[in-house]
């Protein structure tokens, strides 16, 4: 029924990558220039100059915590064990905590101006999308390996559709990184075509534990990003506290006033040896599945993510086909560019989330293979 991601291998679909763009280089998309984002820069870009005291903190952090959570997961835990573990993983984030705060010590007039910029924006104000689309502007000596040639940021921007955005999450440290440089790219093509008054606002699926482990200040920065949090525990984990804020962001979604941005594997990344779509989240394709239920049509893009060494390279995004899942009566269907509508499930299947699952995890996986061709 579907191409083997494996098969992505041997497949040479024009696109090599041989553009190192630079987090500054939004002038290269095929788009109307805007001076006045193109040149300008926004105090957010401290985020992109991290001591490495930080980052050695950070890595420790990940480090003690990825092997809590593979302790975590062992089905016969004492209950001693489960209290100590979890005495540990807040530890380990109190690091992290530790380590935001040598982020705001090193560069203090920039998050203070940072501060005072989300404080007075609102994400339904032109200038929320203007400030996205500024980010990056000022770190010149960055690069991003990213498939801008083909055109697909802007036709994303210029339909003005919602769009779903899979990630996978295989570093922690990085990813988050990259996540708003790919958004910076496209709400400048949404300010680009004169959309920043009306576009999808950024919102991003993380673990309540992002947010949990920075100050105050940090968090309603966050928030004010477009961070929206979930218990996103391997273990004990709470789903009723999750169903009213996935319930918004579905009704934020289908009133086309915000993109999502998910990373389904979530802490399930930390089982390296597992392929992504056994650490793909069931969850995921429920809240797709719901978004179909009441709007008969959900847009899907994978986003695969690679790194490099080299210490200049942000990593590579590869952005993939728009996946169009579209619901007529009982049944699904799913199309992608060059290929005529394909029947996917009945809506009212008993297995209708693991089709769900398994089309985007495919779909995710050979994104992830795509992103380290060079």
């Amino acid at each position: 029924m579907y191409l083997e991601a494996a098969d992505y291998n041997q497949i040479n679909n024009g696109i090599n990558f041989g553009l190192r763009v630079r987090l500054s280089d939004k002038g290269l998309l095929n788009l109307p220039q805007k001076p006045d984002i193109l040149y300008a820069s926004t105090p957010l870009d401290f985020f992109y100059r991290e001591p490495k005291n930080k980052q050695k903190l950070d890595e420790l952090s990940i480090r003690i915590k990825e092997r809590i959570r593979k302790e975590q997961a062992k089905p016969d835990n004492s209950d001693i064990k489960k209290s100590f573990l979890s005495k540990c993983y807040i530890y380990a984030n109190k690091l992290r905590a530790l380590a935001s705060k040598f982020l705001v010590y090193e560069h203090l007039p920039d998050f203070c101006n940072s501060f005072r910029l989300i404080r007075s924006l609102t994400p339904a104000s032109p200038q929320y999308i203007e400030e996205w689309a500024k980010i990056g502007n000022s770190i010149h000596n960055k690069f991003i390996n990213m498939n801008i040639e083909d055109g697909k940021i802007e036709k994303i921007a210029k339909s003005g559709e919602p769009h779903i955005f899979l990630l996978n999450h295989n570093n922690p440290e990085k990813d988050k990184f990259i996540y708003p440089i790919f958004n910076s790219f496209l709400n400048y093509a949404y300010t680009a075509f004169g959309k920043q008054n009306d576009c999808p606002r950024p919102n991003i699926i993380v673990s309540k534990n992002v947010l949990d482990l920075v100050g105050k200040k940090f968090r309603n920065m966050y928030k004010k990003m477009g961070l929206i949090s979930v218990d996103a525990s391997l273990s004990a984990r709470n789903y009723d506290k999750n169903v009213m804020p996935i319930k918004y962001l579905i009704e934020k979604f289908i009133r086309k006033h915000c993109n999502l941005f998910i990373f389904p594997e979530g802490n399930n990344s930390i089982y390296k040896d597992k392929p992504l779509k056994d650490k793909f989240q069931p969850g995921v394709a429920k809240i797709i599945k719901n978004i179909l239920d009441a709007n008969n049509t959900a847009r899907v893009v994978p986003l695969g993510l690679s790194y490099s060494p080299d210490k200049t390279n942000m990593g590579s995004v590869h952005i993939g086909d728009t996946i169009l899942l579209r619901k007529k009566g009982n049944q699904i269907y799913y199309a992608k560019k060059g290929l005529i509508e394909q029947f996917l499930c009945n809506s009212n299947s008993k297995d209708v989330i693991g089709e769900i699952k398994r089309l985007l995890s495919l779909e995710l996986e050979k994104s992830v293979i795509l992103s380290k061709i060079e």
